[in-house]
């Protein structure tokens, strides 16, 4: 029979097969965390704000990153959070990320965590909320903005696909400057029943689509709404549709037909968003 693996001190060793086995278990046990690399210093400061265990270091390329970074060194040394100073390497400069800054420093953080649905619904009695829910958008860029629009508009949390969609990345995390920290959000495999799940929690669903007969500027406002975008190229599902308790379309006022998804959104959340 094999010893019970121990200490190296007390001379006894573990054969190669027995301690790969013990190590294939304990990473089944504890999943490996992929961590972001984030450079925008509204994003990271954000994180420090929401959730400063999540941020393991913060890395600064030079003595003078400039103002937008004093409040995450500020933020970072009263959590105890080491802040590197040092040139960026050459080999990694460039990953192919297209974000609003870039070059002046980055931090290492943990991913936000999405919620259990049900905790999205939490409004104080007499609140009136507005919640997003997104139909397989599949732009890490769309969703990005998505995020930091919620977070202007106050939004009380956003219900993402959790097939064909873009996953809550550096990009995403880094172009929401801040919004994917501080707007809840659940992952969900079947959208159709999250939707019911509002309308049993008094949030009424209103889908977007460009040939709704009835535009969002008559929708009434003085009650619970979570307002559905769908996918870039094919808009919301046919399920998806047949699930909303009403249709809207947001119809153009100059030659321009049409709107990119993210900025569709910036004008509905303006519409849904001023008291009626």
């Amino acid at each position: 029979m094999y010893r019970t693996p121990v200490a190296p001190s007390t001379g006894f060793s573990c054969p190669p097969a027995f301690t790969t086995c013990l190590l294939s278990v304990h990473h089944l046990l504890r999943p490996e965390i992929i961590m972001l690399e984030l450079r925008n210093p509204h994003s990271i400061l954000a994180a420090l704000q929401v959730r400063p265990k999540a941020v393991k270091q913060i890395h600064l390329h030079s003595d003078n990153p400039g103002e937008a970074w004093e409040p995450v060194i500020e933020t970072a040394q009263k959590h105890r959070i080491p802040v590197r100073v040092g040139a960026v390497d050459p080999r990694t400069a460039k990953s192919g990320r297209d974000t609003e800054r870039v070059g002046a420093g980055s931090a290492t953080v943990e991913p936000p965590s999405p919620l259990p649905l049900e905790k999205l619904w939490n409004v104080a009695e007499g609140e009136r909320g507005l919640w997003l829910a997104l139909d397989q958008i599949q732009d890490p860029q769309n969703l990005g903005a998505l995020f930091r629009l919620a977070g202007f508009f106050g939004v009380k949390g956003i219900v993402l696909t959790k097939d064909r969609s873009a996953s809550v990345n550096a990009t995403v995390c880094d172009i929401s400057a801040g919004g994917a920290e501080h707007v809840p959000f659940a992952v969900v495999a079947n959208l159709a029943q999250a939707m019911e799940k509002a309308q049993e929690n008094q949030v009424w669903v209103l889908g977007t689509c460009e040939r709704a007969e009835s535009s969002i500027y008559t929708v009434h406002r003085d009650r619970n709404w979570m307002l559905v975008l769908g996918n870039e190229g094919t808009g919301l599902r046919r399920l998806t549709r047949d699930r909303c308790d009403q249709l809207v379309s947001l119809p153009p006022q100059g030659p321009v037909p049409s709107l990119n998804v993210a900025t569709a959104a910036a004008a509905c959340l303006a519409v849904m968003s001023t008291p009626r």
